[in-house]
């Protein structure tokens, strides 16, 4: 029994000294994670005062009419640009034409379909842009 206390010690101090470690381990590292934190909470303020600091990134204070008038130049310059895309002024293609007029007399998708030599599916999707550009005018 005498043998058997000095050996319950020794195995109660090294899961003593274990446990210990391992506390120390761990407070390492939350010390380690927090010190990380507060480095990237001081990097975040020093830039907030930087762009603070920083007036020429700020707003101008010019004039709502100057404003206004420099997007109504903008408009003007980008007009043909946007005209050119959308090609206004410029007339459907002849297949858009017929359809059109072969829609105006009531004909279906397949008829359709079979006149300009295109599919069922298609001239059916036509019709329909074709109708919905009616009811648009």
């Amino acid at each position: 029994m005498s043998q058997l206390i000095p050996a319950l010690m020794g195995g109660t101090l090294a899961a003593a000294a274990l446990c210990l470690s391992f506390f120390l381990l761990l407070t390492r590292r939350r010390r380690f994670a927090c010190q990380q934190q507060t480095e990237r909470i001081l990097a975040l303020q020093r830039k907030i005062d930087a762009a603070l600091r920083d007036d020429g990134g700020a707003p101008s204070r010019e004039p709502f009419g100057a404003s206004l008038e420099a997007a109504s130049l903008t408009t003007s310059l980008q007009r043909p640009r946007l005209d050119t895309m959308a090609k206004i002024g410029r007339q459907p293609p002849e297949k858009y034409r017929i359809l059109a007029k072969l829609a105006a007399q009531g004909m279906d998708s397949d008829q359709v379909a079979s006149i300009l030599g295109i599919s069922g599916v298609e001239a059916a999707q036509l019709l329909s842009l074709c109708h919905v550009a009616k009811i648009g005018r």
